[in-house]
């Protein structure tokens, strides 16, 4: 840009100086879960990882330095060459830290990763039985994951969680939701999202199915939602994820067509799925010691140091029973 502009020198250096911060900022508050991942599980070999990682962008950054005076003798000062070889190299630079960061196998769960996780297993659950039932390793979840593109629509904590206001529920149905999680730190709530945004997407949406049925059954499995207790901890997150997981299932089978092939989704709320949300709970009881058991033989980390971010949106609610103590993973 200086050689077409030059008398903006001071400006575009003074941005490209600011952006530069921003960069190194944003790298050196993620590069230590990077470092992490390739930490050894028998000791604490992280300052030698650390060490080993700063020497090589030392000498990365002499390389580089080299590699563009060798160039520019070579190409020429020309505005054409200069252009061309920088997306050239920017393009080479976007493939390696593509391959770089798909080759990180990271063992902790964020939310995305969690939901895919019991996704997973609650498929294979319901397709081989309980028993049998598998999730997918570290190793092969790494293969998989989005990188550069946004997590799926159900994967979303936005989606997952929200608050008693969000479906506004009515004080009967509100009461029943408690009697039938009265030894649970979280609630399941139906129906679909009647904030004003929510709600216009929701009949902008039911326009377009079509014969999409499984976009239908997408947008119908998002009509439900988890609502946190203030005392929940990470244990009542991945138990009402399993849950979630449960009853999405039941509300996909709800979609139905019509007599002309069109997928129609169901207006339903909570008083209409009491039976589903009893049986999602009922089914997440029986289930989850084994996922559990299943999540530490595949070699997913302890649940204590899960990063599924801070959830604020929480409510209050009298506690009975079970749900009294605190919650805690076995051994």
């Amino acid at each position: 840009a200086t050689y077409v502009f030059p008398q903006l020198f001071l400006i575009f250096a003074t941005v490209a100086n600011c952006c530069k911060q921003v960069s190194m900022l944003t790298s050196s508050a993620t590069r230590n879960a990077l470092y992490n991942s390739f930490r050894d599980g028998q000791r604490e070999n992280i300052g030698d990882i650390t060490a080993k990682g700063e020497a090589q962008i030392a000498v990365v950054d002499l390389l580089g330095i080299a590699s563009g005076v060798s160039l520019s003798r070579t190409v020429g000062v020309s505005i054409q060459s200069v252009l061309t070889i920088w997306i050239l190299l920017q393009c080479a630079e976007i493939f390696c830290m593509y391959h770089e960061i798909r080759s990180v196998v990271f063992r902790m769960l964020n939310f995305e990763r969690m939901y895919h996780v019991i996704d997973k297993f609650v498929s294979s659950a319901a397709d081989y039985g309980l028993e049998r039932a598998i999730i997918p390793t570290p190793e092969e979840e790494a293969k998989s994951e989005k990188i550069f593109l946004p997590p799926c629509h159900l994967a979303r904590r936005a989606i997952a969680f929200g608050s008693l206001g969000r479906a506004k529920l009515e004080p009967d149905e509100l009461s029943e939701l408690m009697q039938i999680f009265s030894k649970e730190k979280f609630l399941l709530v139906v129906g679909e999202n009647q904030k004003s945004e929510g709600r216009i997407r929701s009949i902008l949406r039911q326009k377009c199915y079509g014969k999409n049925l499984k976009k239908a059954q997408t947008d119908a499995q998002a009509n439900c939602h988890i609502v946190l207790h203030a005392n929940a901890t990470n244990a009542d997150i991945v138990k009402s994820t399993l849950a979630l997981s449960f009853l999405r299932r039941s509300l996909a089978e709800s979609v139905y067509t019509n007599n002309d092939g069109e997928a129609v989704v169901p207006t339903l709320r909570s008083k209409d799925c009491m039976g589903m949300i009893a049986e999602a709970r009922d089914k997440t009881n029986i289930a989850f010691p084994k996922f559990l058991k299943v999540l530490s033989t595949a070699g997913w980390a302890p649940p204590a140091r899960y990063m599924f971010g801070r959830v604020t949106m929480r409510a209050e609610w009298p506690l009975k029973g079970r749900a009294a103590a605190t919650t805690a993973f076995p051994p």
